[in-house]
């Protein structure tokens, strides 16, 4: 092997490294039960409120089959190290019905905290636990969380 395959090989594999790495970074996880499934979305940059704290808006889209009732939990949280839980800023929980089949989308707006110098990762997780034609609740999903978002708080 020569000096130019190999340095195209490692030119190929950095490529596909951080062509993984980035498209990983924008990814969410989803939640799904019986018949509905819950997408955090990655945290949007949503202005500066009256305090001059950067608010971030969080999305969940919700999908179900029909004759169907979500009970959502979100959550929204800074992260930090393996050292250190992360840091809780704000919990909701909130009821959706679909009549009909389709989609939804909830969003919640959060002024982001400082709780460290530097910047602040911000996330959001959601689970979920469906009920289908006004029978009993099934158990919570497990937690599923949105991409990372940097700020400078």
């Amino acid at each position: 092997m020569n000096a130019r395959t190999i340095t195209a090989r490692a030119l190929a594999a950095g490529i596909l490294a951080t062509t993984a790495a980035l498209g990983m970074a924008g990814t969410a996880d989803a939640v799904s039960q019986r018949g509905c499934r819950a997408t955090p979305l990655t945290p949007t940059f949503a202005g500066i409120n009256p305090a001059g704290k950067k608010v971030l808006k969080y999305t969940v889209r919700v999908t179900c089959a029909a004759n169907r009732t979500v009970v959502l939990q979100q959550q929204v949280k800074e992260r930090d190290t393996f050292l250190n839980p992360d840091d809780l800023v704000r919990s909701r929980t909130l009821i959706r019905t679909f009549v009909v089949a389709g989609s939804k989308t909830v969003s919640l707006y959060q002024a982001t905290p400082n709780t460290e110098p530097g910047n602040e990762e911000m996330f959001h997780q959601v689970r979920i636990r469906v009920a289908i034609g006004g029978g009993p609740f099934g158990a919570y999903s497990a937690w599923d969380k949105s991409a990372v978002v940097s700020v400078n708080a």
